[in-house]
């Protein structure tokens, strides 16, 4: 069961859902995903934690305004929230929410690109709360879906202090943004037809069951499964809420 609990600088820590329909959203990535979701407190912002096997894996919240529309947020780990975000202004980006202690113990900032995209920083602290990755249920990868992705890597060096590198998917260019040796995020070229933004992609056991319960439950299949040599298979799809989401089947390991 791979559980994060050390986050270096520039690399995801969280991610959480804001939705019109709090209850209605925990029934439905309950029902997917088969999450254990905890009530919403006033202590932890009316958020509901989320966990698989008593480890959290997101968390699940209502909208703070009107005008706000139903989605999921990515988080990066970042040293110091201040100079984070002055480095997203400095960067050509905005800062939607100023560093604050939201709840208590965590420090966060939610910044948009210069393309648009929102994303959210996270303060480090000495002791970080485990997180699970990379299995059914939990956050397996994040990916920038932008028309022109590279007209935000200097954003993102500055304010993540990420390297960008690029690999092949099929026979297109897909852009990487790594810390140290490792890859944390990708990066997709899009046709333009869709806002910048991050999409998050859900690991999941069998991607053709796991879209048709999406759909039984009032989730619509946004795209259909598309699949690349050495990565695996995938698809979007809309939450009954609105939330655009990416279910993704990891290709085996080799034996």
């Amino acid at each position: 069961m791979p559980i994060e609990d050390t986050f270096p600088h520039g690399t995801p820590i969280w991610v959480d859902l804001q939705s019109a329909d709090q209850p209605a959203a925990a029934d439905f990535y309950r029902e997917l995903f088969g999450w254990e979701v905890g009530p919403a407190r006033p202590e932890t912002g009316d958020f509901a934690l989320a966990t698989v096997r008593g480890v959290a894996v997101a968390a699940l919240g209502p909208l703070p305004s009107d005008d706000v529309p139903t989605a999921w947020t990515a988080y990066f780990a970042v040293d110091d929230l201040g100079a984070a975000a002055d480095a997203a202004r400095a960067a050509g980006g905005t800062v939607l929410l100023e560093p604050a202690e939201t709840v208590p113990g965590i420090r966060l900032a939610i910044v948009a690109d210069p393309a648009g995209a929102v994303v959210g920083l996270w303060q480090l602290r000495e002791q970080n709360a485990p997180w699970l990755r990379d299995e059914p249920g939990a956050v397996d990868w994040l990916e920038l879906v932008a028309a022109d992705p590279a007209s935000t890597f200097r954003f993102y060096e500055s304010v993540l202090g990420v390297g960008v590198s690029e690999m092949r998917v099929g026979d297109e260019p897909y852009g990487l943004f790594d810390v140290g040796e490792t890859s944390v995020a990708g990066a997709y070229t899009s046709d333009g037809s869709d806002p910048t933004h991050w999409l998050v992609y859900f690991n999941v056991a069998d991607l053709d069951a796991a879209a048709v319960r999406a759909a039984e439950l009032g989730g619509t299949l946004r795209t259909e499964p598309l699949s690349a040599p050495g990565v695996g298979r995938w698809a979007e799809i809309v939450d009954p809420q609105g939330a655009v989401f990416a279910l993704l089947e990891p290709e085996p390991e080799p034996l």
